[in-house]
């Protein structure tokens, strides 16, 4: 499958919420990513979503601490919170990155 840079832009932007969610340990619907992601994208997109997850999140003593601004202690939905109004530009931003790099692996 090609993907142009728009369709990774739009994908991009629907997976925010799903890293956010995976970073912040909070489970997500994967019925749903499924019908986002296609068949087709749906492995790679669950290894973007935990590569950029692992990346954006540092667990220090088991508090969750955001690794992009250095703040925390977060609870797993204050987390979530901050992750989505604070940081989903740059998560985007790593999304499109990751999701290139792994669509031109195949």
């Amino acid at each position: 499958m090609v993907l142009t840079l728009s369709k990774v832009d739009v994908i991009a932007e629907k997976l925010v919420e799903y890293v956010a969610r995976a970073a912040s340990r909070i489970r997500y619907n994967r019925d749903k990513l499924m019908t986002i992601a296609g068949s087709s994208l749906y492995g790679k997109v669950v290894k973007v979503i935990g590569r950029v997850a692992e990346y954006i999140v540092e667990d220090r003593n088991g508090l969750l601490w955001c690794r992009l601004c250095n703040k925390g202690p977060f609870t797993k939905r204050g987390l979530y919170l901050h992750l989505v109004r604070v940081h989903s530009y740059e998560i985007k931003l790593l999304i499109e990155d990751e999701l290139s790099k792994e669509v031109s692996k195949a």
